[in-house]
């Protein structure tokens, strides 16, 4: 009977009660308001809509990789075969091929400028440590997702970029030949390397990444955003007073805690809705229209089958693999020499992730903090320099 009488109200009446039922046992409502009314810096918006805009990215892989899903075949022999099919005979297949290819390249440009803006604005300092440290483990772990993605055509593109990078464990001592042989299934790339990296492709490493993902966005409600210094600045001639003043008007999550009481709340604060969201969404919009653009112009390469006898082939590397390319290439061939250009990008990586633990300063303002900016500026401009000599060798720009 309760169920016909509620069956027998309007529309709109049994709508409000069904949300009214959910609601009152998970607090959607109140989530939803703490989620949308949140403090965020009220200068430089547009930048923080990058972490957003990333997110975005994300998810526009992961739908466009589903539906790569319904025509690919994980199989040595078959996978460039539905492939070609999903070129020449799907519809949208194309289309949709590219925007994950396009989709991919300005995901990786757009976390990279996102670190750049926290590195220069300093917000991977206390209390924001672990943002930076998850944050940077998401960045390996896209480059680690569009190299297994690049194997997986089995052109002669995916296959020679297979042999290249399943090999590169190799110079690892002690434990580089099996790592080697537990990638490939063999001492050859084979149809057990395509199963193997096809499961690190759609399993492992997303896996890794959504739970960071959760683990960042929830340490980001925790902390806030810091933004940028700039939000920080006294303008009164009692700058503690002004501080304490600013900290008991600020709304949560400001101010954070266990921080210094400078940083602890922004100057100005809006509301995430409707003010940072628009910026988040126009850029989100903006990024996903150039890669459906991109997408419909350039597509997705697919190169001859795979042919493994090959002796002509040159492989050449994804553009954001391009200064490691060249740096390896600088270095004679010679074992150990492989090995410390190999450790050089480890430690390098290493440092980037725990920069936070490095700098130990308590400036926040890039002039004030030279023994940070001038190294990773000088590196970021060696990383171009390379990529730069990679491109001009392999395509003589």
């Amino acid at each position: 009977m309760a169920v016909l009488r509620f069956l027998a109200r309007p529309l709109s009446r049994r709508l409000r009660s069904g949300y009214g039922w959910v609601d009152e046992r998970a607090g959607t409502t109140s989530m939803l308001h703490k989620g949308l009314y949140e403090a965020v810096p009220k200068r430089g918006g547009w930048a923080y809509a990058l972490g957003s805009a990333t997110l975005a990215l994300i998810l526009l892989q992961l739908f466009t990789g589903i539906f790569l899903l319904l025509d690919y075949v994980p199989s040595f022999s078959q996978a460039y075969d539905s492939l070609h099919y999903l070129e020449t005979s799907d519809r949208f297949g194309a289309w949709v091929r590219g925007m994950h290819l396009w989709g991919a390249y300005v995901l990786i440009l757009v976390i990279g400028l996102h670190m750049l803006r926290t590195f220069l604005s300093a917000s991977y300092k206390r209390p924001r440590e672990l943002n930076w440290v998850s944050g940077a483990v998401l960045f390996f772990l896209t480059l680690g997702l569009a190299i297994t993605g690049a194997m997986l055509p089995m052109d002669n593109a995916g296959y020679w970029t297979a042999v290249v990078v399943t090999n590169i464990p190799h110079y690892l001592p002690f434990i580089g030949d099996g790592i080697r042989s537990l990638w490939r299934g063999s001492d050859f790339v084979g149809p057990v390397t395509l199963t193997r990296t096809f499961g690190i492709h759609i399993w492992v490493l997303p896996f890794l990444l959504f739970a960071l993902i959760g683990g960042h966005l929830m340490l980001l409600r925790r902390h806030g955003e810091f933004g940028s210094w700039v939000n920080y600045q006294t303008d009164t001639d009692d700058p503690e007073r002004e501080i304490t003043e600013r900290i008991l008007r600020a709304e949560p999550p400001y101010p954070t805690k266990r921080t210094g009481r400078r940083w602890a709340a922004p100057r100005d604060t809006v509301d995430f809705f409707p003010d940072q969201i628009f910026k988040d969404i126009v850029i989100s919009v903006v990024l996903i229209a150039v890669i459906f653009v991109m997408s419909y112009v350039a597509g997705a390469p697919l190169d001859e089958r795979a042919d493994p006898a090959t002796l002509t082939y040159v492989p050449t590397p994804e553009w954001f693999y391009l200064p490691l390319d060249q740096m390896l290439l600088l270095y004679p061939s010679g074992y150990l020499i492989l090995v410390g250009g190999l450790g050089l990008v480890g430690i390098g990586a290493l440092m980037l992730t725990l920069l936070p633990f490095l700098d130990r300063s308590h400036a926040r303002a890039p002039l004030r903090r030279p023994e940070v900016i001038i190294p990773g500026l000088f590196l970021a401009l060696v990383v171009v320099i390379l990529a730069v000599l990679g491109a001009n060798r392999l395509f003589n720009l």
